[in-house]
Parts: structure tokens; C-alpha cells; sequence
């Protein structure tokens, strides 16, 4: 018996020895990844080596235990005094889609400073290329408003002799005004075929006329949108090309470090083309991209029901990596140009404040409705009565569970934060408008209350108040800014534009690089219903990651000035490279 004994336990011994040569019950990492690791997990927020299998982390912890994870087949990143290792980054709000969309089909661009003789000239141009080509209508996107308002708006009949018998669309930089044409006011039902106007009203919009009462083809937010319907986006965008938008935004975002992003108007062409393109890529295996898709329905829509109908019904489109499961809804304007409904009546405006484009009763019903089809409100609000009258909706009407949202959101009154938290009210905010020159200050002084003025987009009061926050960047309305995560950062810590030389702005609201962090990671994966998945390096997690070449949470070796000099090197979705060399 003895003899047979030894044999057995030294075969056990060279099968235990064997085993650990790899690592403990459980085959090598598909990666190993070695350097300074953030993970954004409160129990170990910093680690030195982690390893990857299947896509997801099996590993997170010191170099030595990442050892038994290397096999013969194993990839070892070794990124070791080369900066920093975080979370692949979210975008919480944007429109890539629609940006992207318009290069694909070939719109015309303006520049932010573009005068509004430079706007009809450029008209002139594309309308003649638009008669050889057949093209159906001409849609623009960039100019500024503030731009024009000071040089003057071009007026309808210098639209309509650049471009007499095509509809013509061109939307400012923000998307809340636009310019149009007689044809396209025609097209839309604005106009009869007289030229009268027969639509003089729209909710949450404005139709701005002159004097005598005739259109001068300045359209303010909902108008905008309405008469926008008159242009026939199936005929401009081909599928070929909403495919190509797609992938030229997947491209944009893993080259910043995204993964994971909310389209905030998906269905901006007023067709579904841009959710059939991403359907049909992440059936394919070549979406790499976890992607929110909202629908939004306008307070200027003829038929609301149908809307909503078309909304839910958009729950056919869900996949691994997309979830269609968002109504998108503007509540108000913005506060720079008087369209942002407030609680201190603007300067200039004889005491007025605007208005929402809901009542509290309409949004409260429309919140109920949403929650209950299982979709989530992802609401623009911006200012303060603005945010208060969606706040209370969503207290009174809403899911908790469903993480409704506010975006961009300017002005916040105190009263509300408690609510917020107290209901899971989630706010992307736009943290790259957290800054203020005295020139633009002096603009805004003119028009807008102290209060306006001196505090808007506010930061470290979510944070203290236990409300969920992550970031955005609307591209492509940027401001000046970059829809880099990492200016995002530096401004959340600094209250500056980086390289402006500014004085810091609103410093009582800036939140420390940690907070920053957890923003534009686990808190973006919060508010797409996935940080179980995704959002910080743990063990059990999607392998989103990001190497970046400057390590940018160490304050000795990285200023706080400095933070946006750091590049994302390479992007991980699922364990696999998808950016970089």
C-alpha cells in the first residue's frame, strides 16, 4: 500500500504545482495589464495590475497576485510609469449621430463667427450644386446666434432669393433657433402657397414676425423643430449614410476614451435611420459601443399620442449594447436668449420669464407614462423654474428605479436638490459651460439677474446633496470648449477654460479630481442603468478601460492647469483594444 501511496501524492503535488503556474482555479487572462490604476471603487480605489478574461476583469489588485494570471497565450500590457489606467469614459449626453449624419450626407457647415453675408453666400453656392444633383432640400448647421443678432439676421427675402424654390433649414450651433426659407415654411404648413402665414402659434416655439406681422424666417426652439419636419431626411441620408454616421461617431468617441454614450435626439431627422445603422453593426459584432438612443416628442408635435406610440414602440431596437429605452424632452429653452423659462424675470424683457413648453399637469401624465412602458425621461432643462417644474414631476409622477434625468441644466433652485436626491433624479450636466470671461459676463449683466449671471452649472452641490451627476459635452455645440472628458475634468477642478488665462469661475462649485472621475465613469454608467457592469474596474465587470499617458489624479506631478494635456492612448471595450496603437 505504501509503495502506491507516494506515487499518488507526488502526482498531486506536480498537478497542484502545475495549476499555479497560471493562476488559482481558473485558466490564464486573455490580458494583464500592469501600472497606476484608478479603479473608481471606494473598498480599493487604486491598484497596480489587473487582468482580463472573456471581457470582463477576473483580476484587480498588486502586481505580484496578476503574476499567476499569465499564461503562454496571455497579453501583457506593461503601462508602468507611462501615466494612468481609469475607466473607459461615458458621455451622458451629445449628438454625434446628427453631427456626423450631416457630414455624411454633405450639409453645409458654418464656422461659430461666420457673418450673415458669409451664411447666404455659402447658401448661394450649395443651392446651385443642389440643382444638379436633385437634391430635395438644403439643411445647414453652426451659426451664432449672438453673432447674428448683433450684425442682423438675414432676412426672408434675402433667404429666398439665395434659394427661391428648394426648402432651405439652417439651424444655429445650440439647435434652438433656426433660419428658413419660403419653401421650407411652405413645406412644413407655416405658409400657404400664397406665401401667408396660417400657423402663427406653437407650443414651446416662436415664429418671430415683424412689424406687419410677416415671418422673417427666424424660428425659435419648438418652431424650429416643427417647421424642420417640412425637409425630407430620407431623401438627403441614405442608409449607406446613416452608417456611416454611426461608425464615424464610434471612431470620434474610442479616440476620446468613450464607450458608452447617450444619443440625446436619435430620431433628429425625424426617421429611424440612425437606429436601424446601430442595430444592424452591433448584429454584426462592429458597434463596440454601448449606446443609449433617445426619442424625443416635441411639445410642437401635431400628433403627440402617435409620438409617444412611435417612442415605445422603439423597444424592438434593443441589443447587447444598445438600449433604445429613452424620451427625450425639452422643457424649456435657453437662458442666454430669453427662450430659458426662470423664476427672476429677465432685464430687458418688460418682466418676463419665458414659459415651459409642458404644464406641470402634461408633464407629470407624460412622466407616469413613460416610467410605465419602461422607458426613461431624459429631460432638457435649463433654467431654474425649468428644473423645478421636472424635478417636481418626477417626485410626484415618477419611477425611481427609472433614473430619470435632466440635462444640460443651467440653474438649480435649493429647494430642489433634496428632491432630486430623495427621488433618484439623475442630472448630466454640462460642465464645460462651467466657465465665465468679463467680457461675456459684461454681455450677460445687460440682459440676465446677478444671479444668472454669477452661478450657473453647478457641480460639488450635487455631489454634497447625494444627487447622481455625470458629465456631457453636447457636441458638437461645445461653446468653445472640447468634448474631451479630460477639459471636462479640468474644469470641474478648476472653474477655467484650459489655456484661457480667466479667472477661475464660481470656485464655491468646483469638486475635487476623484469626484470629477467618478463622473465621467461609474456615475455615466449609473444613469445608462449598467454600473453593475460597467463604470469602474472590479472584478465581474465589462473590461471598459483606458490607458492615458500623463496620470492626471496626481496633483504633485499633474497640476490641476495641466489635467487636459492628457491623451488617451489606447481604448478598451470588453477587454479588446478598439483605440490606439
Amino acid at each position: 500500500m505504501k509503495k502506491l501511496i507516494y506515487p499518488l501524492l507526488l502526482a498531486v503535488v506536480l498537478l497542484a504545482g502545475c495549476k499555479k503556474k497560471n493562476e488559482p482555479n481558473s485558466p490564464a487572462a486573455d490580458l494583464v495589464v500592469y501600472g497606476t490604476i484608478y479603479t473608481v471603487e471606494d473598498a480599493a480605489p487604486e491598484a497596480s495590475a489587473m487582468a482580463v478574461k472573456d471581457g470582463k476583469f477576473v483580476y484587480v489588485g498588486d502586481e505580484d497576485g496578476a503574476k499567476a494570471y499569465v499564461g503562454e497565450k496571455t497579453t501583457v500590457v506593461d503601462h508602468r510609469g507611462k501615466g494612468m489606467v481609469a475607466p473607459a469614459f461615458t458621455e451622458g449626453h451629445a449628438h454625434y449621430l446628427m453631427a456626423n449624419g450631416m457630414k455624411a450626407m454633405g450639409s453645409l457647415q458654418f464656422d461659430m463667427f461666420d457673418t450673415p453675408y458669409e451664411l447666404l453666400e455659402k447658401v448661394a453656392e450649395a443651392y446651385q450644386q443642389a440643382k444638379k444633383d436633385g437634391k430635395p432640400a438644403i439643411y445647414g448647421f453652426g451659426w451664432t446666434y449672438q453673432v447674428f443678432e448683433m450684425l442682423g439676421m438675414p432676412t426672408l427675402a434675402e433667404l429666398d432669393y439665395v434659394c427661391p424654390d428648394i426648402p432651405l433649414y439652417l439651424s444655429d450651433g445650440e439647435v434652438h433657433k433656426g433660419l428658413a426659407n419660403t419653401a421650407c415654411m411652405k413645406a412644413a404648413g407655416i405658409m400657404d402657397e400664397e406665401g401667408r402665414l396660417v400657423i402663427t402659434e406653437i407650443q414651446g416655439g416662436e415664429i418671430v414676425v415683424d412689424e406687419l406681422g410677416n415671418p422673417t424666417g427666424l424660428l425659435k426652439e419648438q418652431a424650429g423643430n416643427f417647421c424642420l419636419r417640412g425637409i425630407d431626411f430620407h431623401k438627403l441620408m441614405s442608409a449607406a449614410q446613416a452608417t456611416e454616421a454611426v461608425t464615424l461617431t464610434r471612431d470620434a468617441l474610442h479616440k476620446n476614451g468613450y464607450v458608452s454614450f447617450i444619443e440625446g435626439w436619435a430620431n433628429y431627422y425625424g426617421n429611424l435611420s440612425f437606429y436601424d445603422a446601430a442595430q444592424a453593426l452591433d448584429e454584426g459584432g462592429n458597434l463596440n459601443l454601448n449606446l443609449g438612443l433617445a426619442y424625443e416628442v416635441e411639445s410642437s408635435a401635431k400628433d403627440r399620442e402617435g409620438e409617444f406610440k412611435k417612442a415605445f414602440a422603439t423597444s424592438t431596437y434593443a441589443t447587447k449594447h444598445i438600449n433604445p429605452r429613452y424620451v427625450k424632452m425639452f422643457v424649456d429653452g435657453t437662458v442666454e436668449t430669453h427662450t430659458g423659462y426662470v423664476r427672476e424675470p429677465y432685464i430687458d424683457d418688460e418682466g418676463g420669464v419665458s414659459e415651459s413648453n409642458w404644464t406641470p399637469a402634461e408633464f407629470a401624465a407624460i412622466t407616469t407614462n413613460v416610467n410605465a412602458h419602461n422607458y426613461t425621461m431624459h429631460v432638457h432643462a435649463m433654467g431654474d423654474e425649468a428644473v423645478h417644474l421636472a424635478v417636481t414631476g418626477f417626485a410626484s409622477a415618477g419611477n425611481k428605479e427609472m433614473r430619470n434625468t435632466l440635462v444640460h441644466v443651467r440653474n438649480v433652485l435649493a429647494e430642489d436638490y433634496a428632491t432630486m436626491a430623495a427621488n433618484n433624479i439623475i442630472v448630466t450636466s454640462g460642465v464645460l459651460w462651467h466657465i465665465m470671461n468679463d467680457m461675456t459676463r459684461e454681455i450677460l449683466s445687460q440682459t440676465l439677474p446677478e444671479t444668472y449671471v454669477n452661478q450657473f452649472y453647478p457641480i460639488k452641490s450635487y455631489f454634497d446633496h447625494g444627487v447622481t451627476m455625470s458629465t456631457h459635452s453636447d457636441f458638437p455645440a461645445l461653446s468653445g470648449s472640447s468634448e474631451k472628458p479630460l477639459y471636462m475634468m479640468e474644469i470641474s477642478v478648476t472653474g477655467v477654460l484650459p489655456e484661457s488665462g480667466d479667472a477661475p469661475f464660481w470656485t464655491e462649485e468646483l469638486v475635487t479630481r476623484q469626484q470629477a472621475l467618478k463622473a465621467l465613469t461609474l456615475n455615466g454608467a449609473y444613469q445608462m442603468h449598467n454600473d453593475q457592469e460597467r463604470g469602474s474596474i472590479r472584478i465581474g465587470k465589462y473590461a471598459d478601460f483606458v490607458l492615458i499617458d500623463k496620470d492626471v489624479m496626481n496633483e504633485k506631478t499633474c497640476p490641476a492647469k495641466d489635467i487636459h494635456t492628457g491623451n488617451v492612448t489606447a481604448t478598451y471595450f470588453e477587454g479588446q483594444q478598439v483605440f490606439g496603437k
